[in-house]
């Protein structure tokens, strides 16, 4: 797999922060909310689908916060899971059946930045844009609170195109199949359970979906690599001085 490929799919998660614009302060700041009651956590994990120019994406990202994260990655393009490890600002990648490599340094540190921007407190209510309120939404069997933000963008690709934008107050007429973003939250524990990008009348066939959990006992540990320094045995007493 070569290195611009990796890239694209190392990075498809980065765009799981933006949000769009639409009217109300209330509902903004419960949007805010509910991201920094997420930042708090132990950790969560996030399922998404997408649909790029690479076909279709599934991944799947585990965070512990403050600082690690595992992500993994099938596509149309790399149907073999891609398993990422980013742990401080190192990393270590894996296809399906290889052994773990460390990933390149320029990577790594692209892939631990955006871990932070998504974990980390630079993300302010002033840099969400504007959300309103849809009030009780249900999807599947469960009821959230939902709220929608507009884009003027094109629906995310892949990871190298840039991340939304808010989109330009008007006072023209809505098109019904503009681009929006949706963020449902539990009303029970006020913590996001779902994200998806779609056009304002198709938002029950979105183009981006991210379903969020809240496992508890989530682990993330420096994998085993050819070439690693063995680990010194917990009980390893030092070499005696003669």
């Amino acid at each position: 797999m070569n290195k611009q490929t990796m890239c694209r799919l190392l990075t498809a998660f980065s765009i799981l922060v933006a949000a769009g614009s639409a009217s109300h302060a209330a509902c903004k700041d419960e949007v805010a909310t509910a991201l920094e009651r997420q930042r708090k956590t132990s950790g969560f994990s996030m399922k998404t689908k997408m649909l790029s120019e690479q076909g279709l994406v599934d991944m799947t990202v585990e965070y512990v916060l403050p600082n690690r994260m595992r992500q993994v990655i099938t596509s149309t393009a790399e149907p073999k899971p891609v398993e990422t490890i980013i742990i401080g600002r190192d990393g270590w990648s894996r296809m399906e059946g290889e052994d773990w490599r460390p990933l390149h340094p320029q990577i790594a540190d692209a892939m631990a930045a955006q871990m932070q921007e998504t974990l980390g407190d630079n993300q302010e209510a002033t840099t969400l844009g504007d959300f309103e309120c849809l009030g009780k939404q249900t999807v599947g069997d469960k009821q959230y609170l939902a709220y929608l933000g507009e884009n003027n963008d094109q629906p995310p690709g892949d990871g190298n195109q840039p991340k939304m934008k808010p989109a330009a107050k008007s006072d023209a007429p809505k098109s019904p199949g503009r681009p929006v973003r949706v963020i449902y939250v539990d009303p029970t524990t006020g913590l996001p359970a779902r994200s998806i990008f779609a056009r304002a009348n198709m938002l029950e066939k979105p183009i981006f979906e991210a379903v969020y959990a809240y496992p508890a006992d989530i682990k993330i540990e420096t994998p085993k690599f050819p070439g690693a320094p063995a680990d010194k045995p917990a009980d390893a007493k030092p070499d005696d001085k003669k």
